[in-house]
């Protein structure tokens, strides 16, 4: 949703009016049209069905009961509102179900983690059977294989997520990396690999990394794994997981400027199970860090193997030998080669006011036709 919040400026001076439906606006834009929809207490877990529920509601009543005048664009996040003329993709839960279902239930969490997925499920096939969308951006190549498995009539189009090259870019490691590891401890020596997540810690892999570079300590005790990102109550919650503390594991929470963090790094390890087209992948590339990257949706858009990181498996002992290689030097990232597929912020936003350009103009030629009929 990045890419989609730092183009709406560009599409307006394109010259779309925008009317923004959320329950919360953090940001300040120049236009005052945000519909804050009413919100009962903390949905939680349940929240984006409840939106998709009010969203629903308000479109009926204004373009049903008072039968006020669509705009030209609707633009939806995939399962919100079908009756829109863009959606955008931005996750599968098709993929998500078959790794669910591989790992199996061993919590009260992975049970409530399992019915929210199959509820999204039913609500995905839902509207991707019934969409009146004109193009249905996808977020990756893979995703986009997902979609059009549900439903092979759909025009659809893969824009990948956006970074911010102001802010990741192969400077910032020679900007920050002397000072930010003095500030984390971390001696001349120490080979650190880095893994940013705000939540989902099983879905993205943390617990693989933590066992790999567990592991590999045996071995190469200077290896270290900088975990960033996370509330202080969900960081105690795995902390109790995994049951003991180590020297080599550091978490930070949440920073608000992790490309000091990738700084001062050496690689980026993230061995999720699922995901779509995962934003800090490009982010940690865009710094020049090479990645350690399970096949997951969306990594075939941004890594090259044996080029600018290593594919690793979702398995400890894989890891393991990935990492010896690229700790022991037998593999070194090629020099200059950072980025595969990924679009800077303002290729993103030409690209979507491109995509919501053309839908308008198929509108209005449908209801021309309509109305000459």
């Amino acid at each position: 949703m990045k890419g989609v919040i730092r183009s709406l400026p560009h599409l307006q001076e394109a010259g779309f009016e925008i009317e923004v439906w959320c329950w919360r606006c953090d940001i300040e834009f120049a236009w005052h049209n945000i519909c804050i929809l009413p919100q009962f207490g903390n949905y939680r877990v349940v929240g984006s069905f409840v939106f998709s529920w009010m969203v629903r509601l308000k479109s009926w009543w204004m373009f049903h009961v008072k039968k006020q005048r669509r705009p030209d664009v609707i633009y939806s996040i995939a399962g919100y509102l079908a009756d829109c003329d863009v959606c955008h993709v931005h996750f599968s839960p098709f993929d998500w179900e078959k790794r669910q279902a591989l790992l199996g239930i061993h919590s009260p969490r992975d049970f409530i983690e399992r019915i929210i997925n199959l509820l999204s499920l039913y609500q995905a096939r839902q509207f991707l059977r019934y969409t009146t969308a004109k193009r249905v951006i996808c977020v990756s190549d893979a995703v986009a294989n997902d979609v059009a498995c549900e439903n092979p009539t759909l025009n659809i189009q893969v824009l990948p997520n956006s970074y911010d090259p102001n802010q990741f870019h192969v400077g910032v490691r020679a900007q920050y990396r002397e000072k930010m590891r003095k500030d984390l401890g971390y001696k001349e020596n120490h080979k650190v690999f880095i893994f940013v997540s705000t939540g989902h810690y099983r879905r993205k892999g943390f617990f693989l990394a933590v066992d790999a570079v567990k592991k590999l300590q045996t071995s190469h005790p200077d290896i270290r794994l900088l975990a960033v990102g996370g509330t202080q109550e969900r960081l105690h919650s795995l902390q109790d997981q995994l049951g003991e503390t180590f020297e080599w594991l550091k978490f930070t929470g949440t920073v608000p400027d992790v490309e000091r963090y990738f700084a001062a790094a050496d690689g980026f390890l993230f061995p999720s199970y699922s995901e779509a087209f995962a934003l800090v992948e490009v982010e940690a590339a865009a710094c020049g860090l090479p990645l350690f990257l399970t096949p997951h949706h969306g990594s075939e858009m941004i890594l090259q193997d044996r080029i600018n990181g290593r594919h690793i498996d979702f398995d400890v002992d894989s890891i393991c030998l990935v990492l010896r290689d690229f700790i022991e030097k037998r593999w070194v990232p090629q020099p200059g080669v950072y980025l595969k597929k990924a679009l800077d912020v303002h290729a993103y936003a030409e690209h979507l006011t491109s995509i919501l350009s053309t839908a308008a103009s198929l509108k209005k030629e449908v209801l021309n036709e309509a109305s000459d009929t």
